[in-house]
């Protein structure tokens, strides 16, 4: 059995601190979630609006906070999609749409296939796509 009361009051407990910034989540976005183990957690949480993230990067650039709130919103569905984000002014100066490709197809690793794929095979997995274009890292 886990305390979750116990462990969402602690100062060192992520999601706390990601809450603090980001606000708890809304009753429509707790709703998307699937897993009654995680809404359970969340709920636990003190709700809270949040302090935003301009309150943490008072000296970054407006344009970075913004699409960085667009890209961590809780909700899935309300997050910016890729288009959208490359288009964003952000990237303006540094994109080049004519050197952009898209895949034709959703793009899945082989791994993504197995039965049994639980964190430890998921990691090792990674790390064996990632050392296929960067040799020199070491193995998990």
């Amino acid at each position: 059995k886990t305390d979750y009361k116990y462990h969402t009051q602690g100062k060192h407990d992520m999601l706390n601190k990601i809450f603090a910034i980001t606000g708890t989540p809304t009753d429509e976005e707790m709703a998307e979630i699937d897993r009654e183990d995680a809404k359970k957690y969340i709920k636990c949480f003190l709700k809270r609006p949040g302090t935003g993230l301009k309150s943490k990067f008072q000296h970054v650039d407006p344009a970075a906070v913004d699409i960085l709130e667009k890209m961590l919103r809780f909700s899935p569905t309300k997050r910016v999609a890729v288009p959208e984000a490359l288009d964003h002014p952000l990237l303006q100066e540094i994109r080049d749409k004519g050197k952009e490709t898209t895949a034709p197809r959703l793009v899945v690793l082989d791994f993504e296939k197995e039965q049994e794929l639980n964190e430890l095979a998921l990691r090792k997995n990674y790390c064996t796509e990632i050392q296929r274009y960067h040799p020199e890292l070491p193995s998990l």
